[in-house]
């Protein structure tokens, strides 16, 4: 029986020295936002290089975290809104993903031997970060559904 395809990772690398957006978002939110966006990001990474955001993410995300759904929706505002996201892939697909996550994501998993990725969702080339390609199982949006 075959293994398989491992889509998420265990780990992934986290600055020491984070961008302004990141500042932006400690200086508005505190340490609470730092937070926010480090389990954000865990969430993203432990799918893959983008998370599906629908009006259920919050309620299951304010299950994790201990937040009000409230409070989550405003993080997710202002995290769109200083660009820790991609806005246009927000608002045509409802994901959470950013050029950052995907050189990340992409960066780590040069060594697998098959990556799913969806061409829509892409924010950068995954061949510029050792990616193979042509072992990749490369997916249009509308094959998902």
């Amino acid at each position: 029986m075959a293994r398989p395809k491992k889509q998420g990772l265990d780990y992934f690398p986290l600055d020491v020295n984070v961008d302004n957006k990141i500042e932006i978002l400690e200086s508005e939110y505190g340490i609470l936002g730092f937070g926010f966006i480090v389990r954000l990001f865990q969430k993203i990474y432990a799918n893959g290089y983008y998370l599906e955001w629908n009006q259920y993410s919050a309620i299951l995300l304010k299950k994790e975290i201990g937040m009000s759904k409230e409070k989550i929706d405003e993080f997710i505002k202002f995290c769109l809104e200083i660009n820790i996201f991609d806005k246009k892939l927000y608002s045509q697909y409802s994901i959470l993903t950013s050029r950052g996550i995907q050189k990340r994501y992409f960066t780590v998993c040069k060594r697998r031997k098959e990556i799913e990725i969806i061409k829509e969702y892409l924010l950068v080339k995954p061949e510029d970060y050792g990616v193979n390609v042509n072992n990749t199982d490369t997916q249009n949006q509308n094959e998902r559904n």
